[in-house]
């Protein structure tokens, strides 16, 4: 498994673009994303594209991508190799990751774009954090996981002693309660078989909604 780290004007745009599109919804989940100097919903693309060419230092990027990459580089044997061996489909060579100054800590895209903020103190666990995202995405979306609970598995994942070469050692502040009835099914369940760690999830949600 490599990385490819990618940055530039033409993505910051599009980047806070996207975030103010889905700023609500940010802030509805507790979310506070990074925008530029002066911009709001109703800026203007111009005012936008203004702003970020005034903000953008490249030698920041650069910076944060030298670290990225060396960083990785001292997990990337093992860490591939865990991978491969624990997730039930191939998983891509290559992950593009996209530097950028604004938005959330980090994000990602299917099935091989992870985005980084330059800004997030935390650096390879966002970066690991969102490659495990993408891993598990196909089981997201096939059995409707929310939200929270995703995060919770992600969390857990590399929390367990399958990744403790990581030193992961992060949990978020909030779950939405999640936490509640993924731990149990994860323990029992997850390194059976994703699939029915997976399937189990929605059940395990709706009775512990009824108490």
């Amino acid at each position: 498994m490599n990385i490819n780290i990618k940055y530039g004007v033409d993505f910051e745009i599009n980047r806070v673009k996207n975030t103010l599109a889905k700023l609500d919804w940010y802030v509805s989940q507790g979310y506070r994303p990074k925008l530029p100097d002066g911009i709001k919903k109703d800026s203007s693309e111009q005012e936008i594209q203004n702003q970020i060419k005034k903000e953008y230092a490249e030698k920041k990027y650069k910076e944060v991508g030298r670290k990225i990459t060396y960083d990785f580089s001292i997990i990337q044997e093992t860490f591939t190799e865990k991978v491969k061996n624990i997730f039930d489909k191939e998983t891509p060579d290559t992950f593009l990751i996209n530097l950028t100054n604004y938005g959330v800590g980090g994000s990602y895209n299917s099935p091989n774009i992870v985005i980084f903020n330059i800004n997030n103190q935390k650096g390879l666990k966002t970066l690991i954090h969102e490659i495990i995202h993408i891993l598990i995405e196909p089981f997201i979306q096939k059995y409707e996981i929310q939200h929270w609970e995703k995060e919770r598995i992600v969390d857990l994942i590399l929390n367990s002693k399958e990744f403790a070469f990581l030193n992961y050692n992060f949990w978020q502040k909030e779950y939405n309660n999640a936490e509640k009835y993924i731990d149990k099914l994860f323990i029992n369940y997850f390194f059976k078989g994703e699939n029915i760690f997976f399937k189990k999830i929605k059940d395990a949600r709706l009775s512990s909604k009824s108490f």
